[in-house]
């Protein structure tokens, strides 16, 4: 597990925004506040959650989104810019919010159906974009 740490070089309070994503549904599995280089600021997973990545295992996967990012970049003058990317996996829903200069992974359960997998994400972006700005 990342240790908690507060990085304000993007004037944003991760611990607070994190603690309300965690908050938004129990479904609601891991927050990470990644940067576009794919270093970890700050992560936590819900108290009572297995983790499901060894230290390393994150490091790559946070590599792998920023890498994701600069790809899908290429696209952006004909497609317009990602703003969200939604990942189904046998164990997880992956979802990644792309906010200038970072993006924000969110984990949670796989067993939740689409609908609620919308809903939790429609709580998620209004709490990034207040502590945002």
């Amino acid at each position: 597990m990342v240790p908690l740490i507060m990085v304000e070089e993007f004037g944003t309070n991760f611990e607070k925004m994190t603690e309300e994503i965690l908050a938004v549904d129990n479904a609601v599995r891991y927050v990470g506040i990644i940067d576009n280089r794919g270093k970890i600021h700050y992560s936590k997973i819900k108290e009572g959650k297995k983790i499901l990545l060894s230290q390393k295992e994150q490091e790559v996967l946070s590599a792998d989104l920023s890498v994701m990012k600069l790809m899908q970049g290429l696209f952006d003058d004909s497609l317009g810019r990602v703003t969200f990317m939604h990942t189904v996996r046998d164990k997880v829903h992956q979802m990644v919010y792309h906010i200038d200069d970072m993006m924000v992974y969110v984990s949670c359960e796989r067993n939740i159906d689409g609908h609620k997998i919308v809903e939790i994400s429609n709580k998620i972006e209004p709490i990034i974009i207040k502590l945002i700005g």
